[in-house]
């Protein structure tokens, strides 16, 4: 069907002109435009959530405080609690599952006067003398976000079929701002709970995009980032020390050189420098962008540091020690102590050719020629700061 005036038109171009993608207050703002452009005056917007279903007469705290109504009596808002809130058929739990997604639904409809459940509440209505109930059902790719209920007295009389009209453009409109507004506000929020519960711990927190681009980081994670940069990236990539502090540089770039690793290493490395070492923890959540279009993989890392390792501790911590088994890095730790080949079968309870097959393969792994070479790697390495 189609609109039957120029004015009509021009209605529904202000309203969607003015519809807010701001949560503050949106419930508030729709319905002062609907009244305000259109010949519905008596509203009421709930918005479906969690606490929705569970909502009952004797706990009305739970969802009421979250319904925004206009140009209804305090009268008649009393008598919907006291007679009517357990019967509305527009709640979660009572609405048909052949009408759920229909963007216009009008009572009768919903709960046909034929059982003694809708009779009250068709009496409700009645007595109230607003006998047509008509909803907007806010509905956003099948994800049902609230309903606006539209109430007629006996002399205003039902809708008509282009006022029905309108209403399925306005849910449609108020729907699809409506998942924007909520979308935003869920990262606002997001942020927010990063800032309150990350901000101020002794531990470094970052959020990371599906790309693991950084999108926020705590004091704690900057600190940490700024020492190992300097320890061991500063050279590769001279940076002043006025655009390191104004930005994100130095975490990105320290998160840049260790995501494989991180891919790698299961979500999970360790860091040694000087006498310090820094461990990374890597967990993933779920996103949706601000359109509802698609599901992105989003991180939160967590970096803690160890106040105090020792030299051979942190050689453990080292790249050598990740290419080799516990055994051959048990050996190669002997090595470094000068110990012989047979004092290492000994030590190691297993045969000399056994420990021979161990060395040489910790020579190819490492890339060495003999003894000599593979303990000067050793010693470079527990010298160095990564």
């Amino acid at each position: 069907m189609q609109p039957s005036s120029i004015k009509e038109v021009s209605a529904l171009l202000n309203f969607l002109y003015e519809l807010p993608n701001d949560y503050t207050n949106y419930p508030d703002h729709v319905l002062e435009l609907i009244d305000r452009y259109f010949p519905f005056h008596k509203l009421t917007f709930i918005p479906l959530n969690s606490s929705f279903a569970t909502l009952n007469s004797s706990n009305p705290d739970t969802w009421f405080n979250e319904i925004r109504t206009r140009g209804l009596s305090e009268q008649l808002l009393e008598q919907y609690y006291t007679r009517a809130v357990d019967l509305d058929p527009f709640r979660a739990r009572n609405l048909p599952a052949q009408l759920r997604f229909r963007p216009v639904i009008q009572v009768e409809e919903a709960f046909p006067e034929k059982n003694s459940r809708s009779a009250r509440y068709h009496s409700f209505l009645r007595d109230a003398n607003v006998p047509y109930q008509t909803i907007l059902n806010l509905v956003y790719d099948k994800v049902r976000l609230g309903v606006i209920s539209i109430y007629r007295s006996e002399e205003e009389g039902p809708l008509s079929r282009d006022e029905i009209w309108i209403l399925e453009e306005l849910s449609r409109f108020i729907a699809q701002h409506y998942m924007i507004a909520i979308s935003q506000t869920s990262r606002h929020l997001a942020e927010e709970l990063f800032n309150s519960c990350y901000q101020n711990v002794d531990f470094g927190a970052m959020i990371l995009d599906n790309k693991r681009d950084v999108v926020q980081a705590n004091d704690c994670a900057q600190k940490y980032c700024d020492i190992i940069y300097n320890a061991l990236f500063r050279e590769c990539d001279p940076l002043s020390d006025e655009s390191a502090s104004e930005n994100l540089h130095t975490v990105q770039y320290v998160m840049t050189q260790f995501q494989e690793r991180l891919v790698t290493d299961n979500e999970h490395i360790t860091i040694p420098i000087d006498n310090a070492l820094f461990e990374f923890r890597i967990n993933s959540f779920i996103s949706i962008d601000e359109n509802f279009s698609k599901i992105s993989l989003n991180y939160l890392l967590f970096i803690f540091q160890s106040s105090y390792i020792s030299e051979s501790e942190k050689l453990g911590y080292s790249r050598i020690r990740q290419k080799l088994t516990d055994r051959e890095w048990e050996i190669a730790k002997l090595i470094s102590q000068g110990l012989t080949n047979a004092k290492i079968a000994e030590q190691t309870f297993i045969s000399l050719n056994t420990v021979k097959t161990h060395i040489q393969h910790i020579y190819e792994k490492l890339n060495v020629q003999n003894r000599v070479s593979l303990m000067q790697l050793l010693s470079e390495e527990s010298k160095s700061q990564y």
